[in-house]
């Protein structure tokens, strides 16, 4: 609609329905345009009565499980442990904030407890016991 290539924003694409139904997914009915576009386009059909909007399921992005996973996310994002930074930085990232702070709160009464390490590596000691 706009003239932006595939090439250009890749992922970012969306598809839009011709006809304004989504359940209508022949591929003549689907076009890949830039969100503007989709958003534009949507809001004409509603204007003259076509389509329907429909309800989108956006799972919950799911954060660190455990005080041991998010250390260890940290531990990546730092460059101390090996692994993948991208999945790492999703964990941090997806930790809903009153688990973030459950899990800070843990580590410093942990630091209280053995003398107030304060070193990252008496960190991971305490955490994993080691």
């Amino acid at each position: 609609m706009c003239g932006v290539r595939e090439a250009d924003l890749g992922e970012r694409l969306q598809v839009h329905h011709l006809d304004g139904l989504e359940a209508h997914a022949d591929p003549r009915n689907l076009l890949l345009v830039c969100r503007s576009c989709n958003q534009r386009a949507d809001r004409v059909l509603k204007a003259h009565g076509h389509g329907r909007r429909t309800r989108q399921y956006n799972p919950p992005a799911t954060g660190a499980a455990s005080l041991g996973e998010y250390v260890s996310a940290l531990r990546i994002l730092r460059g101390e442990l090996a692994g993948d930074f991208d999945k790492a930085r999703a964990t941090v990232h997806n930790t809903p904030a009153a688990t973030r702070s459950e899990f800070a709160t843990e580590i410093w009464r942990r630091r209280r407890r053995s003398g107030g390490a304060g070193r990252d590596t008496d960190l991971v000691r305490m955490l994993t016991g080691g």
